[in-house]
């Protein structure tokens, strides 16, 4: 199995556009093709400058307001990765915009999950509620394309749709019995096999060790939109010396699975 049998997909709208020409180049770079971008409401313009293949996607009525926990609702994801496991072959690993690609995934690291997620990541275990909005990270998500990962995305997509959850929280509810709080393992859930990766890996919000680095809410803060366009020019332009950091801090750091 390669990289080349799954596909990134992004979903996005005008707000997030200033994320697109970076990420597009960095996805190039470490996966050799393009991602597939669910538009959830870009310009015109904005979408004329993009080289990835656009889907246009009426997003969800309140999909931008907040849940009862607090955080952003968020609740397009599950309706546009049901779209592409029903209109794409592949399998899809669907990754948050402000996520940042340091080295190359490969299929052969999900192939034991129908579903591949990432539990709460250290940093964000010390947070005084760190469940408060789900037992894991929904920036990085892996789906198989099966009919029945279509079905849990469909049970997904009625979760959000019945309830004020965002879609992290309503993942985190249908995927319960996996026991995603105990970590990184394998568990199951409605029938499929969900493999829980370690956050410190493939969603690291740390910004440190990981193949995968979620530099979370950078959409709404600045520092964090800094620390991102840093990143993502050295890993586009400058490789070799991220690849000597990460070298670096896994060396130096203890890295709790």
């Amino acid at each position: 199995m390669t990289q080349n049998s799954f596909r990134i997909v992004l979903c996005v709208d005008a707000g997030f556009f200033h994320f697109l020409p970076s990420l597009e180049k960095n996805i190039f770079k470490r996966q050799g093709q393009y991602p597939i971008i669910y538009d959830l409401g870009m310009t015109d313009k904005q979408v004329k400058r993009l080289k990835s293949e656009v889907v246009k996607m009426a997003p969800p009525e309140g999909y931008k307001d907040k849940s009862s926990s607090g955080a952003i609702k968020t609740t397009h994801k599950p309706r546009c990765i049901s779209h592409f496991l029903a209109n794409f072959s592949q399998d899809a690993l669907y990754i948050d915009a402000d996520v940042v690609i340091l080295e190359t995934i490969v299929a052969d690291e999900f192939m034991d999950g129908d579903i591949c997620v990432t539990p709460r990541h250290p940093k964000e275990m010390k947070s005084a509620k760190p469940y408060l909005n789900g037992t894991l990270n929904a920036g990085v998500i892996f789906f198989k394309n099966t009919i029945p990962v279509q079905e849990v995305v469909k049970i997904w997509e009625a979760e959000c749709d019945s309830s004020d959850k965002s879609d992290q929280m309503a993942l985190s509810d249908i995927l319960v019995d996996a026991d995603i709080k105990a970590g990184p393992g394998v568990g199951q859930a409605h029938g499929i096999t969900v493999r829980k990766l370690p956050a410190t890996i493939y969603n690291d919000v740390r910004c440190s060790t990981g193949k995968l680095w979620h530099f979370k809410n950078a959409g709404r803060r600045a520092s964090k939109r800094n620390k991102r366009a840093v990143a993502i020019f050295l890993a586009n332009f400058m490789p070799k010396i991220m690849q000597l950091w990460l070298s670096y801090k896994r060396k130096c750091l203890t890295v709790t699975y």
